[in-house]
């Protein structure tokens, strides 16, 4: 079955001709669903009757994930775009080739886990293996960061490739060293710490944090840190679409005084400073992002990254 099943990756796991984690990740909890509900009749599986989501499909994909020991790949494992519908009852009918049920439980299990590994070795693959592609000309610098942080949220390091975006734009902007450490690893760890850092970056009075995601007390706890300290300005750079939400929650915070904060996305941050950079210039733009990624690739993804997490320039 596995080589039938490795065929049907080949056929149905592809968008334009490139793996779809999404698709994956589907399978691999619609399999893993069978290990509760063994029908092999894909309708039996949705959420409800004429809807294209799978019942409980983030619960089986992170169950599915953590029998594998794989990293969720994104909060909700595809669901949207996954086409089920187009794809699902034929990997359900090589189940049922397989002889899936008449079987006994332990055979179905051993028949769940051989079906599931060619799916976990691609994903595993994009996870570990695969760059992150992107497209710069016809597009701004910061749409261009955008969709470097979107193909990262896909495989679940958004927030570091954005911390080490940010690390390779001072380095670039500043023609400085700018200290590396893997992402989340520069927090301030205790007050007797006499190498603690305040954030991920410390330029100047300026302190530096990224937070990718929404809100919440470790970060917001980091703030009000730095800000006892009366001439530290603090910068938060989340995504786009979350700076509001963060502006509004520091802004209520107690004990933080919000004068000496900027709220910013990382898109921004690192977009408007490379366009600068490139003097506004279609050929400068494109020439400063090659160098920032270059500047990412050889320093932060070469020392505390990942090859799945580099950037490449299609």
């Amino acid at each position: 079955m596995t080589i039938t099943l490795e065929d049907f990756c080949q056929k149905h796991m592809k968008v334009k001709k490139r793996f779809s984690p999404a698709r994956l990740q589907t399978a691999l909890a619609l399999l893993e669903k069978l290990r509760d509900k063994p029908s092999l009749v894909l309708d039996d599986h949705f959420a409800s009757p004429g809807s294209s989501g799978l019942a409980s499909h983030e619960a089986y994909g992170n169950r599915a994930h953590q029998r594998l020991n794989l990293e969720p790949i994104n909060r909700n494992h595809g669901r949207r775009s996954s086409s089920l519908r187009d794809w699902g009852q034929h990997l359900l009918d090589a189940l049922e080739a397989a002889g899936f049920e008449t079987e006994s439980v332990k055979v179905r299990e051993a028949l769940i886990d051989s079906a599931q590994a060619p799916f976990a070795a691609i994903l595993r693959g994009i996870l570990e293996q695969e760059p992150l592609e992107v497209r710069v000309r016809g597009r701004s610098a910061e749409a261009v960061i955008h969709e470097v942080l979107k193909q990262a949220d896909n495989k679940g390091k958004s927030g570091d490739v954005a911390q080490y975006l940010v690390g390779a734009k001072l380095a670039l902007r500043f023609n400085r060293d700018v200290p590396i450490f893997p992402a989340n690893k520069a927090d301030r760890r205790s007050r007797s710490d006499r190498d603690a850092r305040l954030g991920d970056f410390e330029i100047e009075n300026a302190v530096i944090e990224v937070a990718v995601g929404l809100p919440d007390e470790k970060h917001i706890g980091q703030v009000a840190e730095a800000l006892e300290d009366a001439d530290l300005e603090v910068w938060l750079l989340t995504r786009a679409d979350r700076v509001g939400t963060w502006k509004n929650e520091l802004h209520s915070a107690e004990g933080i005084e919000f004068r000496r904060v900027v709220v910013t996305s990382v898109e921004a941050f690192v977009g408007q400073n490379i366009t600068e950079l490139g003097v506004f210039s279609i050929k400068g733009k494109i020439a400063q992002l090659k160098a920032l990624f270059d500047v990412y690739n050889t320093r932060w993804v070469a020392q505390v990254g990942t090859p799945g997490i580099r950037i490449e320039v299609k």
